[in-house]
């Protein structure tokens, strides 16, 4: 396919990302409200690591490339909504300021970091190679929830 087609593509593709994140969003704050936001944290911990790995096997197929960009759609949708949600919870009203600062720099400093890897795996070895490194983070996490009790 041609630079248009693939620009146009990519665009679409990212779309469908922001949209499922979106609607995502509300029900994983119900479903914060109802079972606790660890319980939708993992659910989205658990949807970035089947995307990564979905994108990591999958070819140039278009709609096998859409379900997994709206799974991971979906995994920051909720993610994100727990993350915030606990702050919001569990940070004393004197400190959350400070409490909601301190997550957007972790997260910026995670996603730096996921970032430049993921890139530097992409283009030494593979795009395979980057969606795998990011997908065995996410089991990490999984695991790390699970030793801990955190994963009740």
């Amino acid at each position: 396919m041609g630079t248009t087609t693939a620009v146009k593509l990519g665009l679409g593709l990212y779309t469908a990302y922001n949209l499922a994140a979106t609607l995502a969003s509300i029900p994983g704050g119900r479903l914060g409200d109802r079972r606790g936001n660890l319980r939708v944290l993992l659910l989205g911990v658990a949807c970035f690591g089947a995307a990564y790995i979905g994108l990591a096997l999958t070819g140039a197929t278009i709609a096998l490339l859409a379900l997994f960009f709206i799974l991971a759609g979906i995994a920051i949708g909720f993610v994100e909504t727990a993350e915030h949600s606990a702050v919001a919870a569990l940070a004393p009203v004197d400190l959350r300021g400070s409490a909601f600062g301190a997550l957007a720099a972790i997260q910026s400093l995670g996603n730096f970091a996921a970032s430049a890897v993921a890139g530097l795996l992409w283009t030494t070895i593979s795009p395979r190679a980057a969606f795998l490194y990011l997908a065995a983070w996410m089991c990490v996490s999984l695991a790390a929830f699970a030793a801990t009790n955190g994963g009740r």
